[in-house]
């Protein structure tokens, strides 16, 4: 069985995947912070809860048992994909038409960052909590 399999690992997979782009993106409006009339862009924030959702319908490891049909009610909301898009600053564009301002940008960086961090560390905790089950320890 291979992890992916799993619907929490496509979901971190994923979040993964979104966060390394968005940084990509984030490090390009910082390239680009002296270009004139550059607009700065984001990655538009995948549903993860909908992804989840889905993985779990096409794996039926992961259906809770219930004793009363209205126990788990199921999640009914539309799946968006992640794209770049144009973001509005929350400050004034400077003179040569640029919106990027670098220390909004830095915090975004820091933001990207931390969130990455977050997922790759659940990520380790839940192989580790595998590896623990299948009776593997960690010497």
């Amino acid at each position: 069985m291979d992890f992916v399999d799993i619907p929490l690992f496509g979901a971190m997979k994923t979040k993964l995947g979104y966060l390394s782009e968005r940084q990509g993106v984030l490090a390009q409006n910082v390239a680009n912070a002296d270009t004139p009339n550059y607009q700065a862009k984001d990655v538009k924030t995948p549903d993860f809860k909908q992804h989840l959702a889905n993985s779990a319908q096409k794996s039926q490891k992961l259906q809770l048992a219930s004793t009363d049909e209205k126990h788990f009610a199921g999640l009914n909301s539309s799946s968006s994909s992640s794209h770049i898009i144009n973001r509005d600053s929350t400050y004034e564009r400077s003179p040569n038409g640029n919106n990027v301002v670098i220390e909004e940008e830095m915090g975004k960086i820091a933001e990207n960052q931390m969130e990455y961090q977050k997922i790759l560390n659940l990520y380790r905790k839940t192989v580790d909590m595998f590896k623990t089950a299948i009776g593997k320890t960690n010497g």
